[in-house]
């Protein structure tokens, strides 16, 4: 940890995404966040997650760091991992004008859902060849 930056490395397991809440919950409160700014980011970050192990790394394991940074009025949360390169694209996303939920092919909802809990999120590949999905939410503790 380095000033208002905080890190987390796991394995891409199911098994870890308790740890993955807990870390959320715990540094975006301590970086001032509201509880409902908190609750959101911690949903979406748990989405996130699930899809890199789950999709990009299809189970077969591998590493997933998550780092949460203040940027002015806004926390950042930057999930990096190895996995297959995915782009979402922006209009992507379960046509939730279906109705009942059944008639709906699967997939979709995590995109509109994660999109839903923040502010932005934007997707990179770095230069050293790592996803890159930054999540961000304008929350802090006395902003509006």
């Amino acid at each position: 940890m380095t000033g208002d930056s905080r890190s987390l490395l796991i394995t891409a397991s199911l098994d870890n995404l308790g740890h993955v809440r807990d870390f959320i919950q715990e540094v975006m409160t301590a970086l001032g966040a509201t509880a409902g700014c908190a609750a959101d980011m911690q949903l979406a970050v748990d989405e996130a997650v699930t899809n890199v192990i789950m999709h990009g790394y299809q189970g077969a394991g591998g590493d997933v760091e998550i780092e949460v940074r203040k940027h002015g009025d806004a926390l950042l949360v930057h999930i990096r991992d190895h996995a297959e390169h995915f782009d979402p694209p922006q209009d992507a996303g379960a046509d939730l004008s279906i109705s009942p939920l059944d008639q709906h092919s699967a997939g979709g909802f995590g995109l509109h859902l994660i999109r839903g809990m923040v502010d932005s999120a934007d997707y990179r590949v770095m230069k050293d060849g790592r996803n890159e999905l930054v999540l961000t939410k304008r929350c802090l503790t006395g902003t509006p």
